[in-house]
């Protein structure tokens, strides 16, 4: 059997094509592709000269190895809480090495955000949510009587609440809601809240 005879250029093409599909640090291809690591270090003199050598930042690959498995899901859980999208191709281009981190711990990001708690499907489904959907979703909410109150949608209605903060409440919920032209009791069912105009309209009328 022939040994493979590699160039610079075959080396920086495998990091390439492996760049945001598995982790790019000396731990991991020294482990799981030990003859490219070994010819890199031959050819470039050292892993991090090969991955910089593909303009690549080596120094933020690196920084995946001081994430836990419980800072991963910490952080997803803030990003998710601050309104933040989540999908995969998102989170590749605004946070590069918790995406590299939870590859690592979790194999794959979409594991790494179940672990959070949070519904990934639907994350995935709704990533391309625009303004007039997500107003059409909540009011379609609102008009069956749904709890928006912020304790509710978080269990049930996770990433329309997220969507809605980050592109109609500027982070708030509740603005997200007032955006939607929701000023009433939002947390009364469709009939209370029916109720509730009338005996408004009789207290006023009575002035």
């Amino acid at each position: 059997m022939f040994k493979k005879i590699w160039t610079p250029d075959m080396i920086q093409d495998v990091i390439l094509a492996a760049n945001g599909k598995e982790p790019l640090n000396s731990h991991y291809f020294s482990t799981n592709h030990p003859s490219v690591y070994a010819a890199a270090e031959r050819l470039f003199g050292s892993w991090g000269n090969a991955i910089t050598a593909c303009g690549l930042d080596y120094k933020a690959i690196r920084k995946y190895r001081v994430w836990s498995r419980m800072r991963i899901v910490a952080e997803i859980k803030k990003r998710y809480d601050n309104g933040e999208p989540l999908s995969c191709k998102q989170v590749q281009n605004t946070c590069k090495t918790l995406y590299m981190a939870s590859i690592h711990h979790f194999k794959s990001w979409g594991e790494a955000v179940r672990m959070a708690g949070l519904d990934y499907e639907t994350i995935r489904i709704r990533r391309s949510m625009t303004e007039d959907q997500i107003r059409k979703e909540i009011r379609s909410l609102y008009g069956n009587g749904e709890d928006l109150a912020y304790p509710n949608m978080r269990k049930n209605h996770q990433y329309l609440l997220a969507y809605g903060m980050k592109k109609l409440g500027g982070g708030s919920w509740a603005e997200a809601r007032r955006a939607c032209g929701i000023m009433d009791n939002f947390r009364l069912s469709a009939s209370k809240r029916s109720g509730h105009r009338r005996s408004r309209k009789i207290r006023q009328n009575n002035f």
